[in-house]
């Protein structure tokens, strides 16, 4: 009878005991991910004093990766979300004979938050995977360990410049992108709807506000925060291996865009909250 017990009762504790080691294994993550956060602030409060190792070269290298170089994969990616967003409002309000709001469905959708969410989930498979996978390199070569032996801080040299570039590209991006899609669903109202270029742009800008505006840059400008830390954090915390290079960057993806997601559920919620 005791045997048969312990049988129905060892499931129920091997699943208690795994749900305890993930609750450890995520609040041990949390602790180190916000040791993180608060090394980069204490990095930018010694780059603003001018006492630290970040130099503006290597800043003004991130911004052309992170920036200029992304500018032609956001612009496609934005402009056939564009294309497919008045398809399918030109196809549903045809039946009501509200075409014409096609434009407002576009515009609003784009710069609220599709623009937004769009280009970081470009950034976060581009930039993100290739911060994750560099720092990742320097550690498998011991480069970082030279560093820290001449003592340098691989947050200041390495991580800041990143964080920097990718927070100051992304408003920037997501407005790019929010353009292009506008232009996009242009494309699709003069080619199917018969609507000129001055009614379409007229629309548009009847529907927009600089509350959507806001939310969107603001929307761009956390996620760059989000993508560029995640990828550092994976690439400083990845294995001195090829594997586990691979396994940093594939992290990295997803942790940018997981973080992505849920700084947007979280806006959501604060914006209606505040009827904004």
């Amino acid at each position: 009878m005791r045997r048969r017990d312990t049988y129905f009762h060892k499931p129920s504790s091997d699943m208690l005991e795994r749900i305890g080691n993930g609750a450890i294994s995520i609040a041990g993550c949390v602790r180190e991910i916000t040791k993180f956060v608060f090394q980069i602030f204490h990095a930018l409060r010694v780059m603003i004093w001018r006492r630290g190792v970040t130099r503006r070269i290597d800043l003004w290298i991130e911004i052309d990766k992170a920036g200029l170089r992304a500018i032609p994969i956001v612009c496609l990616i934005s402009f056939m979300i564009g294309l497919i967003i008045a398809f399918v409002g030109h196809m549903q309000l045809e039946m009501f004979g509200a075409e014409i709001y096609v434009a407002a469905l576009v515009a609003i959708s784009m710069i609220r938050i599709l623009g937004a969410v769009m280009t970081g989930i470009i950034m976060a498979g581009r930039t993100g995977a290739s911060y994750a996978a560099e720092i990742a390199t320097m550690r498998v070569n011991e480069e970082i360990d030279a560093l820290k032996t001449m003592g340098i801080s691989p947050i200041q040299f390495l991580v800041l410049p990143r964080v920097l570039a990718l927070t100051i590209t992304m408003p920037i991006l997501t407005i790019i992108a929010d353009i292009v899609a506008i232009f996009g669903g242009m494309c699709v109202a003069i080619a199917i709807m018969n609507v000129s270029i001055a009614e379409y742009w007229q629309t548009t800008m009847d529907w927009l506000s600089f509350n959507n505006f806001a939310v969107g840059v603001l929307h761009g400008w956390l996620f760059g925060w989000v993508i560029a830390i995640a990828g550092c954090w994976c690439g400083m915390r990845s294995k001195r291996t090829a594997d586990g290079v691979g396994r940093a960057t594939t992290r990295a993806v997803v942790s940018g865009i997981v973080g992505c997601i849920v700084v947007t559920a979280i806006l959501t919620l604060v914006f209606n909250w505040l009827d904004i």
